[in-house]
Order: C-alpha cells, then sequence, then structure tokens
C-alpha cells in the first residue's frame, strides 16, 4: 500500500506540466494559504474533509476489483 499522506509542495512556483510525479493521478489541495499534493489509490475514492472553510483531512476508501 502507498503512502497516501498530504506532502509538501517544495516551492511557492509549480510548474503542472513538468511536476515530478509519473503518470499516477495526483490531487492538489489548496487551503489557508498552503499547497499539498496527494497521489490518488488506484480503485476507490477520496474525500476531502472540511471545517471552518479549511481543509482538515482526507479520507481514502481503497478497493479492489472484484472479477
Amino acid at each position: 500500500m502507498k503512502d497516501l499522506r498530504l506532502q509538501d509542495i517544495p516551492s511557492k512556483i509549480i510548474d503542472i506540466e513538468t511536476f515530478d510525479a509519473g503518470k499516477e493521478p495526483l490531487v492538489f489541495v489548496l487551503s489557508n494559504g498552503i499547497l499539498k499534493y496527494a497521489p490518488l489509490p488506484p480503485h476507490g475514492e477520496t474525500k476531502i474533509v472540511t471545517h471552518n472553510n479549511k481543509v482538515t483531512r482526507l479520507l481514502y476508501n481503497e478497493g479492489e476489483l472484484f472479477e
């Protein structure tokens, strides 16, 4: 299982086209002037939880296709 925690962005200016994240899907979260990113799971859903107009957490519900 991958580390799905939010990670800090290393600089103040980001070039999305050259951001080194490979080909995996990402979610960028901007809250209270802080920008962070986290990879998305291959199968599942991700919920962004807010409180008082601030992001408080990301919740992951991972699954696997059963075929």
